[in-house]
């Protein structure tokens, strides 16, 4: 995506705020099982911002152990390999990337790679967070492409993405994880956070925008 105080081909190294202006890159850290948005984290390509996101993760996740290991999947970007080894003991996860080979913007291979621990191949897919991807655009106007409704400030951008984290996770039912029930009775519709057992319904705006907090809670 962008943001517009310059375009990207515009900017120039040394430029005042040069990393504020043209093209922003948003990564994000879904939990997979209960799609859970954890974490997100935007800037340049670089390595800081892969940092900042894993770092995010670390301290919103339960302690990864030898005995009970995370595991963490993504694309071919080498930056997560860097920042998942700054912020944790390469004993205590596991770590698979899915690497697409495009032409004409399609996919024509995919490689699966085990960088370290143990983890089946076929465990190895990024559908889940490129679900979300989708969903994101979607639901957030300034992320649909060439559109109008681009991002002029990055402290903006990082606050919309606060809010629909929240918005994912406390509010929108998510249809794959549906308890169906037997025939006659209401299917059970959830949210993130109530498969999660954060919570056991879901959350309206009202509740949320009332709800009273302190630090980082949410």
């Amino acid at each position: 995506m962008v943001i517009r105080k310059k375009k990207q081909k515009k900017v120039k190294q040394g430029d005042d705020r040069s990393d504020k202006h043209g093209n922003c890159w948003i990564y994000t850290a879904i939990k997979s099982n209960t799609k859970l948005h954890l974490a997100h984290s935007t800037g340049k390509r670089v390595q800081e911002v892969a940092n900042e996101l894993i770092a995010t993760v670390k301290k919103r996740g339960k302690l990864s152990t030898q005995d009970d290991k995370a595991s963490f999947l993504s694309d071919g970007n080498d930056q997560y390999t860097t920042a998942l080894l700054e912020n944790f003991d390469v004993n205590t996860i596991n770590y698979g990337q899915l690497i697409k080979v495009r032409e004409n913007g399609r996919v024509v291979s995919k490689t699966k790679k085990i960088i370290f621990g143990a983890l089946d191949e076929e465990e190895i897919e990024t559908v889940v967070v490129e679900r979300y991807n989708l969903t994101l655009r979607h639901g957030i106007s300034r992320f649909v492409r060439k559109t109008i409704c681009f991002s002029k400030c990055k402290n903006m951008l990082d606050d919309y993405l606060d809010v629909f984290q929240c918005y994912n996770n406390f509010i929108r039912i998510n249809s794959a994880l549906t308890i169906e029930t037997p025939k006659g009775i209401k299917n059970i519709e959830r949210t993130s956070c109530m498969a999660e057992g954060i919570t056991e319904h879901s959350w309206t705006w009202k509740e949320f925008l009332m709800f009273k907090c302190t630090g980082h809670e949410m």
